[in-house]
């Protein structure tokens, strides 16, 4: 029987704790009414509405946190990236501004966007609903060769010698952690991938973590304090780059030749941008497999948005990963909006949705869909997104986690968190992966 950890974090902590969505002195608090009998005590049942129930919200704005009495407050509603409804006002009633009803008739997720006007200035919220959210799958389909493809790409990376180089950081270097910046061939003769190595100086025998990166072109800064708790880490860069040169070498590129990589070549599977990622990602993993100093049993990925994605692939088509940690995934379900329904990360088919060769882009991409991944992955997973994440929705990456066919899977919602790790749950991901 597969085991289901489901941590909601109250939307009025998250307030309390001065991480509100926009930063400004005033606050706006978005919630389901019935979800707090009074404030400070929340009902956490925000993903268990059933089709066709009705549901209206409370929106609250708190100067200082104290609550005070807006000018005016508007309000739309909107199935999660899709269009919004029209604009609506709300008059206060005893002091509170509540919204009409709303309800959904399929699974998925229901936004309340806010609009506050408080002494001249405009300040917004906004909370999601889940509507039959255990039932959401993702409307991307495995193609019948996903499998077979990918073994016969990660045969032939595996043709390619590994040729590890390694250069010691002695000015990352502290007294318990060696630091070097490391690289290996991957996918093709000549094309390096690199990463920063972090492992204790003691003698001995440890865990191997990899931490594979969120989306961009950026400096790779090691994960050091981790291997000071007595594991080695890498972590990985994915673009065949250097990690150590100045920090306007990866901006020029992140805004010339690698600015749309997410897009460059996805005419065909072949030449994808993402199908080198993915490899040099397990190339990396086989790599670490083999140091001396690894104790053989536990190697884990993990990482955030891209590199949350990296981290479900490799459970799925390396059989040395044994746990992961994945935060709001991309690339999970992207075709959704050929389906009415809100897509993953980069979004190329909200976009480009009416173009004449989406289709057959559609069928290239099947191979790199995360759900797909999600299908077949039978380690240990710790997930973890926020229902404010309009980067990465909240449908594709339930619709992900529903799929993941892993008997030990353990779900952390932080819902008026967006696309952002918040380091509470990172610190529980870290440990509940170590505990694996």
């Amino acid at each position: 029987m597969k085991r289901y950890w489901f941590c909601f974090v109250s939307f009025v902590l998250f307030f309390l704790s001065g991480a509100p969505l926009l930063k400004a002195e005033v606050r706006v608090l978005v919630m389901p009414v019935g979800q707090c009998q009074s404030l400070g005590l929340p009902i956490p049942d925000s993903l268990h509405f059933q089709k066709g129930e009705k549901v209206r919200f409370r929106i609250t704005a708190f100067e200082d946190s104290i609550q005070v009495k807006p000018d005016a407050v508007y309000y739309t509603f909107n199935e999660d990236k899709m269009n919004p409804s029209p604009r609506a006002g709300i008059r206060s009633v005893d002091g509170a501004f509540t919204t009409s009803p709303a309800t959904m008739r399929k699974e998925g997720f229901l936004r309340c966007n806010a609009e506050v006007l408080y002494r001249g200035k405009t300040y917004k919220g906004h909370s999601m609903v889940g509507f039959d959210v255990q039932n959401l799958q993702p409307t991307v389909q495995m193609p019948s060769d996903f499998i077979a493809w990918w073994n016969a790409q990660i045969d032939t990376a595996s043709q390619i010698d590994l040729d590890p180089e390694i250069e010691l950081l002695s000015d990352l270097c502290t007294d318990s952690v060696n630091v070097y910046e490391v690289s290996v061939q991957a996918v093709e003769e000549g094309f390096r991938v690199h990463g920063i190595l972090a492992m204790p100086k003691t003698e001995g025998r440890y865990p191997v973590v990899m931490r594979a990166p969120g989306a961009g072109v950026h400096k790779i800064g090691g994960m050091i304090e981790e291997a000071k708790q007595g594991v080695i880490t890498l972590d990985l860069g994915i673009h065949g780059l250097s990690l150590t040169q100045p920090d306007d070498y990866y901006v020029r590129l992140s805004k010339g030749e690698l600015k749309d990589y997410p897009f460059a070549g996805l005419a065909s599977r072949y030449t994808y941008y993402y199908r080198r990622v993915y490899l040099s990602a397990l190339r990396m993993v086989d790599y670490l497999s083999t140091l001396p100093q690894f104790d053989g049993q536990h190697l884990y990925v993990c990482g955030g948005s891209q590199g949350g994605a990296l981290s479900i692939v490799c459970a799925a088509l390396s059989p040395k990963v044994t746990a992961i940690e994945t935060f709001f995934p991309a690339l999970a379900d992207q075709e959704a909006y050929l389906h009415g329904r809100a897509g993953g990360w980069p979004h190329y088919f909200s976009a480009h949705c009416t173009d004449a060769n989406i289709r057959s882009i559609a069928r290239e991409m099947t191979y790199f869909d995360v759900a797909n991944f999600a299908r077949i992955v039978s380690k240990p997973v710790f997930m973890s997104f926020g229902l404010a994440d309009i980067t990465c929705a909240p449908t594709c990456t339930y619709a992900t986690w529903n799929a993941l066919s892993s008997p030990d899977k353990c779900l952390v919602i932080t819902p008026q968190i967006g696309h952002r790790r918040d380091l509470k749950v990172w610190a529980e991901g870290w440990q509940w992966m170590l505990r694996h």
